[in-house]
């Protein structure tokens, strides 16, 4: 598994509970989610072997068949693409 170096995963526990930052809640109430980083070599958590098939959204173990999110993917914000064709403000532009 990889864990950046900067990853507070890595850092000594801070004593008081004020003092963790709004990223740092939010990844110890979301628990620790393993990804797929394309420049490494990435370890599979269910066999441990490193064979991958490399999608657009997901990495799968070619073993076992454990799905992995790509790291790219997964530190963007999905947001809704709309998009309307024959519309009369679109007409105008």
């Amino acid at each position: 598994m990889y864990l950046s170096p900067k990853s507070f995963v890595n850092q000594p526990r801070k004593k008081a509970a004020e003092s963790i930052t709004p990223a740092e809640a939010e990844v110890v109430q979301r628990g620790y989610q393993p990804m797929y980083h394309l420049d490494i070599v990435n370890r599979c958590p269910g066999c441990g072997k490193s064979h991958w098939h490399v999608g657009r959204f997901s990495a799968e173990c070619a073993h076992c068949e454990t799905a992995l999110p790509l790291a790219i993917v997964s530190s963007q914000p999905m947001e809704p693409r709309f998009t309307e064709s024959f519309s009369k403000t679109a007409m105008a532009a």
